[in-house]
């Protein structure tokens, strides 16, 4: 379930909060086409009356369609809730290693949220994941040029966002922190490239990337669950 403290628990409610709002937009535009009709229907002589009515009642359809069909972000809110929760699920497993995992949660003074915050099991050092799903057909995540690019468009700046966040966590808990973009259903030219000092990685290859990044000192379950209280208190989940 989808519960505060849940990948992918935030975006999920801010998708449902952009539907409404669509399903309210629709429901305006539908409405006064039939209230058009409804005024012919009365002003209207005879047999137009029910022209006008039924006139209204079909530009209400059509416009409720039309309204529906335009672009909206709750799709993609959605998109990457459901993304979120795939990756979580992966790296729940962790915990049986050791691992502390922790999602979805506020970064201080800011609009951003960290998706997923993963303390290592010696407690040494932090690896932030942020999820993507750039899974557009025939789209592949590559670096060329200098640049990062999800087919023809360029996430420079995504990357630098996420090495933005992973540094707010070193400043607040005092470890490294490894910045990592995990593409849940998408290309990643390779599996795995660093871009910027970003891992980014297909999330199928996520937990071979993890187990890859450093050499595996003595757990320390310890000081691994010390780091995740405070990340708790000075990260607050995301609502």
């Amino acid at each position: 379930m989808y519960t505060p403290g849940s990948a992918g628990h935030s975006a999920l409610k801010q998708a449902g909060r952009l539907l409404q709002k669509q399903v309210v937009d629709v429901s305006k535009w539908a409405g006064s086409a039939w209230g058009v009709g409804g005024v012919g229907f009365l002003l209207a002589p005879g047999s137009l009356s029910v022209v006008s009515l039924v006139a209204g009642g079909a530009a209400g359809v059509t416009l409720a369609v039309w309204r529906w069909r335009k672009p909206s972000t709750w799709r993609r809110w959605l998109q990457g809730a459901l993304a979120e929760r795939r990756v979580g699920r992966v790296l729940n497993q962790l915990r049986r290693e050791g691992w502390g995992v922790l999602h979805d949660r506020r970064v201080p003074r800011s609009r951003a949220n960290l998706d997923h915050v993963l303390i290592h099991p010696s407690g040494r050092f932090l690896v932030y994941v942020d999820t993507k799903a750039w899974h557009a057909a025939k789209a592949v995540i590559r670096v060329t040029g200098g640049r990062l690019m999800y087919g023809p468009w360029p996430q420079g700046d995504k990357a630098d966002t996420v090495r933005w966040e992973a540094n707010r966590l070193n400043q607040k808990i005092g470890l490294d922190v490894v910045p990592v973009i995990a593409v849940d259903r998408g290309k990643v030219n390779g599996d795995h490239l660093i871009f910027r000092g970003v891992h980014v990685v297909n999330a199928d290859m996520l937990l071979d990337v993890l187990d890859g990044l450093r050499p595996m000192p003595l757990p320390n379950r310890d000081r691994v669950r010390q780091i995740t209280r405070n990340i708790e208190r000075e990260f607050v989940v995301a609502r």
